[in-house]
Parts: C-alpha cells; structure tokens; sequence
C-alpha cells in the first residue's frame, strides 16, 4: 500500500471518530434539553398548585380529577361472544368482543398484547401469545386518532372461563390502565 493511502485511510478513520463524535454529543445535548423542559413544567405545575391552595381550592381533589377526565377520553367495552377453536390443534378459547373509541384529543394507540382479562376469582390473565392461532376476528394493532373505534376479539385459553373484566394497559404498564366489567 502506498503512503499516499495510508495517510489518506488514517484521516478517514480521524474524520469518522469525530463524525460519532459529534453525534453522541448531539444527543447527550437533546436529552438534556428534554430534562430542563421537565423539571421546568413540573416548577409550574406545583407553582400552579400553590396557587390553587391559595384561592381555597384543595389540590387534591384537582389531582383527583384530572386522572378521571383522562380515562373517559378513552371508552372501552367488552361482552362475552362464547367459544371459539383453534386453527391448528383442539384447543378451544373463550372469547370477548371488545370496542375501543378515543374520544380524546390524542392519537391513541391499540394492541392486542395491551389486553388483559381478569378473572371472577382476581387472577389476571394475559393469553394473547397463546391465542395467536384462535379461530377469532382477531383485534387490530392500529393508531386511533381523535373520533375513531376498532373492534375486534381477544381470546382466553379454556372452555367457559369466568371472565369478570378486561383491561387495557397502555404501553405496557407505561401509561393508565382502563378497565371495564363483562356485559
């Protein structure tokens, strides 16, 4: 190889260091912006609180309020639509119908694996990977955006489970649950 390439692929590999380089400090830059955004809303919002203990009002019951207002942007029904089988072996499955309307201002996203069904007994079931091949009109994984429904099935392993309720659990755990009874 002659010198000429060799200087040139050391300062290719110089510049390419640097390129990630900048890059890692880019990103160290924008997540700390997000952090100074942060704790600067969450100043305002006690600022804000302060004041609303000020003019008498509990904050509290304003705390109380603002979870509520969220999950009725968020409609979810369930009914039980029997038993179904499976595609491929004997197993059969009770199944739910189950509706889910944002009525709120934000893109809402579903999926099936958000689903759990709790049982009369208080067992908390989530089946969905074992419901893969349930002979069902299966719930669609989509993005809900403000006015919009989907309707679909989930499925439970076994034969006349008790199902007393169903929950959604948003982004795993990560954002509110909303729970409705069987009708």
């Amino acid at each position: 190889m002659s010198t000429g390439k060799k200087i040139g692929l050391g300062c290719g590999g110089c510049l390419g260091v640097i390129l990630i380089l900048l890059l890692m400090v880019g990103c160290v830059v924008a997540l700390s912006g997000d952090e100074d955004t942060s704790s600067s809303t969450g100043a305002s919002s006690s600022d804000t609180e302060e004041a609303a203990v000020e003019e008498g009002e509990e904050s509290e019951e304003a705390a109380e309020e603002e979870p509520a207002e969220e999950v009725s942007d968020i409609v979810l029904t369930a009914s039980h639509a029997g038993t179904a089988g499976d595609t491929i072996d004997d197993t059969v499955y009770t199944v739910i119908d189950v509706t889910v309307e944002n009525n709120g201002d934000e893109p809402l996203e579903v999926n099936p694996i958000y689903f759990n069904v709790i049982l009369a007994d208080g067992t908390v079931r989530s089946d969905w990977a074992d419901a893969i091949f349930a002979d069902i009109n299966p719930l669609s994984a989509v993005t809900l955006s403000p006015g919009q429904r989907v309707e679909g099935q989930i499925a439970v392993v076994g034969d006349d489970v008790d199902v007393a309720s169903v929950e959604m659990d948003e982004m795993f755990g990560l954002g509110q649950s909303i729970t409705t009874d069987i009708t």
